[in-house]
């Protein structure tokens, strides 16, 4: 097939490599930036690239790799160009704001929501990885999309080398990211912002560590899906808020037996769970 990667960041052009590394499919790459599509060019990420008139027609598949608020426009503006009968797929990490909308359309081609769950604390062309979907989970989320059209991205995502492959429903995903990763986002921000931040060297180990990691975050794009998803992720941070009253309550009273049974309850959760 002839894929088409549009914006050529940290997860654009890592899908890029990875392409290239795994599978025979010729890929094409497009970025704003021509300086970035003119590097991948010359590292082997993408086999060739051209005009957005030239390309959109040429691809089997397209995979939109923008902010949130950006997709649904440029598909809407660039629906005309699409090859009929294509996929068109996005990897932004919440869902139904987009694939709801999208769905209303009538397209010549497929489109179907997607989201290739990796990622790191840098961002950019230059921190892509051909590696960085190793043992990753890929996730489509069809809509009004034939089966045979979700068949062919899941198929292209386990060609990719993804470990895991899960189809869902939009709101279904966007509920579970807000638990598994934007509210863990939200929690790190919040632990760094602590005036003892600045001070943490000589004192902080591996939680320290494991607990602020994900607070390097690229503020513009997250703002964007934090509010996109915001009613799933505002119920996450009412049940966290909820159980640190628990700790803080049990703490101020005292009360060691509160703390061990919640601690208990939690050790156990993660036991079973993993």
């Amino acid at each position: 097939m002839k894929i088409l990667v549009l914006g050529l960041g940290l997860i654009g052009a890592s899908i890029a490599k990875t392409l290239k590394k795994n599978t025979k499919h010729y890929v094409y790459g497009w970025n704003r930036t021509e300086a970035v599509t003119k590097k991948a060019l010359t590292d082997g990420a993408i086999d060739a690239t051209g005009s957005l008139d030239e390309l959109l027609p040429e691809a089997d598949v397209t995979i939109i790799n923008f902010y949130t608020d950006a997709i649904i426009p440029f598909i809407l503006e660039n629906r005309e160009k699409f090859k009929k009968g294509s996929i068109v797929t996005d990897s932004c990490g919440i869902k139904t704001k987009i694939c709801r909308e999208l769905e209303k359309e009538n397209f010549d081609f497929t489109y179907i929501g997607a989201h290739p769950m990796a990622g790191r604390e840098v961002s950019g062309y230059d921190a892509s990885l051909p590696t960085l979907f190793d043992n990753a989970s890929f996730i489509c989320t069809p809509t009004n999309a034939k089966k045979s059209k979700t068949d062919t991205l899941i198929l292209l995502a386990k060609e990719m080398g993804f470990k895991r492959t899960v189809v869902t429903t939009p709101e279904h995903h966007d509920e579970m990211i807000a638990f598994t990763s934007q509210i863990a986002h939200v929690l790190a921000c919040s632990y760094v912002l602590s005036p003892l931040a600045p001070h943490h060297p000589g004192f902080s180990a591996g939680s320290y560590r494991d607990v602020s990691r994900v607070a390097r975050i690229n503020g513009e794009m997250w703002s964007e899906l934090f509010i996109a998803n915001k009613e799933p992720l505002i119920n996450e941070i009412d049940d966290l808020v909820s159980n640190l009253i628990k700790f803080k309550q049990a703490i101020g009273e005292e009360n060691r037996e509160a703390l061990v049974d919640l601690m208990a309850r939690a050790n156990k959760i993660k036991e079973e769970i993993g």
